[in-house]
């Protein structure tokens, strides 16, 4: 028999669907709504900066019992639980059925608990419960137009949320409560309007026309500013530009969220709205507000100083300060003249040779790294080329209102190190295909290497060395005489070294032996830059490598160079030699994490 455990305060939250039970629910509705409460629990209390497998919970079927960690600070979950539960929440309606939405009501409480070996139980449980069950509560809910009910106990309410003005005690309705042997006072609040058109209240019609923007708005937003301040914000972003919009946005959303497309998106206000719709990172700042705070720092005078001292007087009520001074500290500047990357990843399937799966990350800011993944297919292997057209024109659509220039790599394995892609195209539907080399830098990069972190290291040291000195000279020639009898290994050992340049294509496997060959000798060896071509004589390779590598920068500026030749304008080459040139130009500051596994969606 478990012995009881020691009695412990634990900040209390009790969980319980509304109308888990109504007819119209079937059970596959109710099914749903079980998963879908601990998916917005978990979200939410993330993002409160709580982990939920740390707390002690107890399922109750329609609801839950919730034991925050020890020391977890009572405000923190009074400050930052109600607006995320609302959000999750929100996030999950509006993609379920009518029958499988959800409507919670939450009660708070803290005190000494205890386990007795067959759950938790004391005093401070048992009023959480009572609370919860409050008829007053319950009817008051169901009248309303707001998907939570939150209940705080009268010690939680005197001792935590009527102590700080930020946590908004006014929000709180003090209502009586007898349910069975309790009888006490409870504080309650609703919160997190729904948004479909059914339950806005019928009073919004009657609003002035400048107020109907605000129906389309998130309304955590709504409840995070007053409406009157959302109207003064509406008339000045409305037709305000943007410098750098996409940018903003996406540095708005941080680097966990693709840029969504911004179609329609003209002004900042256009921009503000959309991001209203977006949860709240780590640092508990909403996307919109962070976006304000940007547009303050890059508009100058009156709007922009305007807009920061519209920030400095919201900070204390979002209680936000310190975390929106602490992100523009860590900011760094918007660059004058940006560059993005695509990195596409295309891998055979291990049990289907005639297939493989296409992976892809976009940049949408030219400062973080690494990006979000932007999504993960399974596809044949001889639609690789039309699929990654597929990838490129969406990565075009998102990238649309940017002026930057853009890198694609194709991060592949050995296996595939020969594909062709230098001479893949895009918009193959207009039948009228272009060449990728024309309008991209265009390399490829080692997934072996990617993965293998026992080679960063001096992939990383050889990477520096190069960007430190670029000069030509540091480029071997394989199957050079001055070198003949030495192990590829023992040259490439020389720190002087920073790019290799194949004697032929590298076999689709290594040969094996106790020598590596040469591309695997190069990798080991942190050379960031291999250069090959399928049929180009030694002689003439050099020459069009020493054409590429003329310019003053050498290496740096060899990804431009080799974009130049493609032209075969200012290249004194035939095209064919310019155009197959293989370049795994390999930066080790920009590494994809590959260690998720990668589930494709089959096609």
């Amino acid at each position: 028999m478990a012995q009881p455990t020691q009695a412990l305060d634990r900040t209390i939250v009790v969980v319980d669907v509304a109308g888990f039970t109504a007819p119209e629910r079937n059970p596959l509705d109710r099914l749903a709504v079980r998963r879908g409460m601990y998916e917005v629990l978990r979200i939410a209390f993330a993002e409160s900066d709580v982990d939920f497998d740390s707390c002690v919970s107890e399922d109750r079927g329609d609801g839950a019992l919730i034991l925050l960690p020890p020391g977890t600070t009572k405000s923190l979950v009074a400050d930052r639980l109600p607006d995320r539960i609302a959000v999750a929440l929100r996030r999950y309606n509006h993609t379920r059925t009518p029958q499988a939405q959800i409507r919670l009501r939450v009660s708070l409480n803290s005190g000494e608990v205890l386990n007795d070996g067959n759950g938790w139980v004391g005093d401070a449980v048992d009023t959480a419960f009572r609370i919860l069950d409050a008829q007053l509560a319950k009817e008051a809910f169901a009248e309303s137009d707001r998907m939570i009910a939150f209940i705080s106990s009268q010690r939680f309410f005197a001792d935590v949320i009527a102590q700080d003005p930020g946590l908004l005690p006014e929000l709180y309705s003090p209502i009586p409560v007898s349910v069975k042997t309790f009888t006490g006072m409870a504080y309650l609040r609703l919160h997190g309007e729904l948004t479909t058109p059914a339950t806005k209240p019928a009073s919004l019609a009657a609003e002035a026309a400048e107020d109907l923007f605000l129906a389309d708005l998130n309304n955590a937003v709504l409840e995070l500013i007053p409406r009157k301040d959302l109207a003064t914000l509406h008339r000045r972003l409305t037709r305000m530009e943007v410098p750098r919009l996409p940018v903003m946005v996406a540095r708005a959303l941080g680097p966990a969220v693709a840029l969504p497309p911004l179609d329609g998106v003209t002004d900042a206000w256009d921009a503000f709205h959309l991001l209203t719709d977006f949860n709240a990172g780590p640092d508990g700042i909403p996307p919109a507000v962070t976006f304000l705070a940007l547009l303050a720092e890059n508009m100058e005078g009156e709007p922009g100083a305007v807009l920061g001292n519209w920030i400095a007087d919201h900070a204390r009520a979002l209680r936000i300060g310190p975390a929106i001074a602490h992100q523009r500290q860590n900011r760094p500047p918007i660059p004058e003249r940006p560059h993005l990357y695509l990195v596409i990843m295309i891998e055979p399937v291990s049990a289907d040779p005639t297939r493989c799966t296409l992976a892809f990350w976009r940049q949408d800011d030219p400062e973080v790294w690494p990006p979000a993944l932007g999504g993960v297919r399974e596809i044949g292997i001889d639609e690789v080329e039309y699929r990654v057209d597929d990838v490129i024109l969406e990565t075009e659509g998102v990238w649309s209102g940017q002026s930057v220039s853009a890198s694609v790599e194709f991060l592949l394995p050995r296996t595939l190190i020969n594909l062709p892609v230098q001479r893949w195209a895009k918009e193959h539907g207009t039948g009228q295909p272009q060449p990728l080399r024309y309008g991209y830098r265009l390399g490829i990069r080692s997934l072996e290497r990617m993965r293998a972190r026992h080679w960063h290291r001096a992939w990383n040291v050889r990477w520096d060395s190069m960007v430190k000195d670029p000069t030509a000279d540091r480029l071997h020639y394989s199957g050079c005489e001055e070198f003949e009898g030495h192990p590829i290994d023992a040259v490439l050992s020389d720190d002087h070294w920073v790019g290799l340049v194949l004697t032929k294509p590298p076999s689709l496997q290594p040969e094996p032996g106790a020598v590596p060959d040469e591309l695997t000798a190069a990798l080991r060896s942190g050379l960031p830059v291999v250069l090959w071509h399928p049929d180009a004589e030694p002689e003439t390779l050099r020459e069009l490598l020493d054409w590429v590598l003329a310019a003053d920068d050498g290496f740096i500026k060899l990804p431009d160079r080799r974009k130049l030749a493609n032209s075969g304008m200012a290249v004194p080459f035939k095209n064919s030699l310019a155009h197959d040139l293989v370049v795994m130009w390999d930066d080790p500051k920009r590494v994809i994490v590959l260690d998720q596994p990668l589930i494709p969606s089959r096609q």
